[in-house]
């Protein structure tokens, strides 16, 4: 089991490790390893989410869903194969079964910013951007780290300005940039 886990998350690193110097990873092997390490443990969420993350790289968001919804299954209390799934649902249109998995999420965990944040794209997509800032803000709120901190910022000032905030917009953009430049500069690596 421990060297099923291991092989998934070797995987998982080389493909990062590609994607980061501009390679396209190899997302049928991706899905072959974890398809092996789910043989060897049918009970196995992670090895479930890791497909579904391979799945959607190929843009097959409905095997990605139903691996997703395997995951949930498996272990309802897995609030990332909520959020994932809801974000899932999002590409795909169902802005409303979105929320809903991303609010369950929540209610799992409330200080994982990836739930407000992939909820807040669903909101914006149905039109609500006051929800949309909400749970973006939320988001600020509970994340640690200083990287997503610049992707919220700077997704925050596109809501603002939709709605003829210049000037927070003004602010939010400002502050995306401040930390992106930290980040840039090599203090802080995304983890």
């Amino acid at each position: 089991m421990k060297n099923i886990i291991i092989a998934v998350t070797l995987t998982l690193v080389i493909a990062l490790s590609l994607m980061a110097t501009g390679c396209s990873p190899n997302y049928d092997s991706m899905i072959a390893d974890s398809t092996k390490a789910i043989e060897k443990n049918p009970d196995d969420a992670e090895a479930y989410r890791e497909r579904a993350s391979a799945w959607e790289e190929k843009g097959d968001y409905d095997q990605a869903i139903a691996d997703c919804t395997k995951a949930i299954e498996i272990n309802p209390d897995d609030a990332k194969a909520y959020y994932f799934r809801g974000n899932l649902y999002r590409k795909k249109g169902d802005y409303d079964q979105a929320i809903a998995d991303c609010t369950k999420a929540i209610e799992i965990d409330r200080d994982d910013a990836n739930a407000y944040y992939f909820r807040a794209r669903a909101w914006e997509k149905k039109g609500n951007i006051d929800k949309a800032i909400k749970d973006c803000g939320k988001a600020l709120e509970v994340n640690r780290q200083v990287w997503m901190d610049a992707i919220l910022y700077k997704y925050r000032a596109r809501l603002w300005l939709k709605i003829g905030k210049d000037r927070r917009y003004r602010e939010d953009l400002a502050k995306a940039q401040e930390l992106s430049d930290y980040v840039d500069e090599g203090r802080v690596l995304p983890d």
